[in-house]
């Protein structure tokens, strides 16, 4: 069985609280992409295989989020199944690829079981403790909003916009953008994460000033690092991704989803 993972974007992203175990309360409007990581889950072996890009960074058994869904999908011991991920999100880019990943496999898992491989209400809370952002990818829609720790998910309309992801030569660790937040800079942003993430790294003030010039409005996805701009034009897309190319920075132009990603069942033949 294969599966897409997809990337995801937050448009808007607002901190309304903190509980007492520390983490933090979201108030965010999440969206899908073409852009995904690839998934396979065969029978006949066990275990985790990594490739693309970034792989060679990437644990693999427990500490990896998409071995962690998988397990979490198996629920108990079903046999031999090898995972093979192949990575095509950038990792630590407020993309969502680690999450989707983990969402994919514990979809494929159910599959695997022969159970529904929609995430319930009752799903997702378990979910939400593998990643935050796991819940909105294993819900199945295009467009959410996504409150509390993440678990709370509702559907929203979902776009059809062309997406330029602009991907700073460096990545952002999550929690280390919640350490920096400082609860005066909670519901003031379109994404309360930017101020913080500008602090840890300046150099983000000259990528949106690039990105400004080339004609686009800049935004940060997520805890960062990566900028999008959204058009509905594909030829201001192109231009767009051009005039930051030629800057020197790595440009991917995508687009938004209008359903998720469905589950392929491979059949060889006799």
């Amino acid at each position: 069985m294969t599966l897409e993972a997809p990337a995801k974007l937050n448009l808007t992203l607002t901190v309304v609280g903190r509980r007492a175990d520390g983490h933090h309360l979201l108030d965010s409007l999440f969206v899908l992409l073409e852009l995904a990581d690839r998934l396979l889950l065969m029978p006949g072996c066990s275990g985790l295989r990594v490739e693309g890009e970034g792989a060679a960074d990437l644990p693999l058994g427990e500490d990896n989020l998409a071995w962690r869904g998988l397990q979490a999908g198996l629920d108990a011991d079903q046999g031999l199944a090898c995972l093979a991920l192949e990575k095509r999100i950038p990792a630590a880019a407020g993309l969502g690829g680690g999450s989707s990943d983990a969402a994919a496999a514990w979809r494929l898992g159910r599959a695997w079981r022969g159970l529904d491989d929609t995430a319930a209400d009752d799903d997702l809370g378990g979910l939400a403790r593998i990643g935050a952002d796991v819940p909105f990818f294993a819900a199945r829609l295009p467009a959410a909003r996504v409150t509390g720790i993440g678990e709370q998910i509702e559907a929203v309309p979902p776009m059809n916009e062309h997406v330029v992801l602009v991907h700073p030569p460096f990545g952002l660790s999550t929690p280390a953008i919640f350490a920096e937040l400082r609860p005066d800079e909670w519901g003031r942003l379109q994404n309360d994460l930017l101020a913080p993430a500008r602090r840890l790294r300046p150099e983000l003030d000259d990528l949106f000033a690039i990105v400004t010039e080339a004609g686009g409005e800049p935004r940060l996805t997520g805890s960062g690092p990566t900028i999008f701009c959204l058009t509905d034009d594909p030829e201001r897309a192109g231009a767009l991704a051009t005039g930051v190319r030629d800057a020197g920075i790595r440009v991917t132009v995508t687009h938004t989803r209008d359903a998720a990603a469905s589950i392929d069942r491979i059949i060889e033949e006799e």
